[in-house]
């Protein structure tokens, strides 16, 4: 079959958006396209496969911008744990990979990062990162189902939060700006840059149907300790844990547990059959508490094209461990500002 690379047009919308929610997931819909070109400014690299009817066989959602070290440089996609190359045949995908090298050259890029899950590229001028998994819970009926997957540690903490009434849940979007707040805090505390609260106000602007703020109030002090983020994926049925945090403070009550758990619940409420909770680089703290839930581990791959450049990918972790311990010492007051200007070009 003849095949062609096509930039995204606001012609293909209606079969686009049919095709990924058929095929793929809430981020590769043009409604997430809005929201990381209004929120960050990057330029829409995204393109699809066509036929000779020019029906689309595939997809690429790509967006260009300059990366730390100023280079110029493709993401599939940044603020986003893993998006697969959409595509309805082993052939229309291959055409797609083959496309992704060609757009890396004529756009003059130094590299481009594509993050999969599903697929995977063994072929010359790709370059492998291993480091970082996700975690998927099923989501049964029954919710005693789900949580004697967890360890018994983990079941226990659950109960006894719950036992304890510490804390109230709500899923009204009025409380975006507090969970921002925490949000905020704990970026700092990481060592990282937050986005502006917009980012996640356009959620609710383009997403309304399938985004979901989940926050946690301290009963007592009635404030706003912790919250999620979450989206529904209709088409493979799976709510998605992009974005959260809590106050480490409230550790020691299982805030955690409690956040996690109402997730579960909001997901068999909303008839999904799978829970993301995102991703974690191996061995961390955090993938070992994922672990506990009885979600399976999903090894990612984030592969990176440069055609033989000396530039190999994202800076590396361990050459940005100074400016991380910096980040955290800094004045509030001067990160909140710098973070909201800093974070588009570090395509987390």
């Amino acid at each position: 079959m003849m095949f062609r690379c096509v930039p995204y047009s606001e012609s293909l919308r209606d079969e686009w958006e049919r095709f990924v929610l058929n095929r793929g997931t809430i981020f590769h819909t043009i409604a997430f396209r809005k929201i990381l070109l209004q929120t960050f400014g990057y330029t829409c690299c995204y393109h699809a496969i066509v036929d000779t009817n020019l029906h689309i066989c595939a997809v690429i959602p790509l967006v260009t911008g300059r990366n730390l070290g100023l280079k110029q440089v493709g993401v599939s996609l940044p603020f986003v744990n893993y998006v697969d190359i959409c595509a309805d045949s082993e052939e229309a995908l291959q055409y797609a990979l083959r496309s992704v090298e060609e757009l890396q050259r004529n756009s003059h890029l130094d590299y481009i990062e594509l993050r999969f899950k599903e697929r995977d590229i063994d072929k010359p001028g790709w370059k492998k990162n291993l480091q970082h998994h996700t975690f998927v819970l099923p989501l049964v009926a029954d919710e005693d189902q789900i949580l004697a997957l967890s360890t018994a540690s983990n079941r226990n903490h659950v109960r006894k939060v719950y036992k304890k009434d510490w804390f109230t849940v709500s899923f009204d979007a009025k409380h975006l700006q507090s969970f921002y707040h925490v949000y905020c805090t704990r970026m700092k505390q990481l060592g990282s840059p937050a986005p502006d609260i917009q980012f996640f106000e356009r959620f609710f602007q383009y997403l309304p149907d399938n985004a979901f703020l989940l926050t946690v109030t301290d009963k007592e002090t009635e404030t706003v300790v912790g919250g999620m983020l979450l989206l529904t994926s209709p088409g493979n049925q799976t709510l998605y844990y992009p974005y959260g945090a809590n106050l480490i403070e409230y550790n020691h009550k299982y805030l955690n547990n409690f956040m996690y758990w109402e997730a579960v619940r909001l997901g068999i409420r909303q008839g999904m059959k799978h829970l993301d909770l995102g991703r974690s680089q191996t061995g961390s703290g955090t993938y070992k508490y994922k672990q506990q839930w009885g979600a399976t581990a999903e090894q990612l791959k984030y592969l990176v094209y440069n055609d033989g450049k000396a530039s190999s990918g994202s800076p590396d972790k361990e050459k940005l461990h100074v400016f991380v311990e910096l980040w955290k010492r800094m004045p509030r007051f001067i990160t909140d500002q710098a973070g909201r200007l800093l974070i588009k070009y570090i395509m987390p």
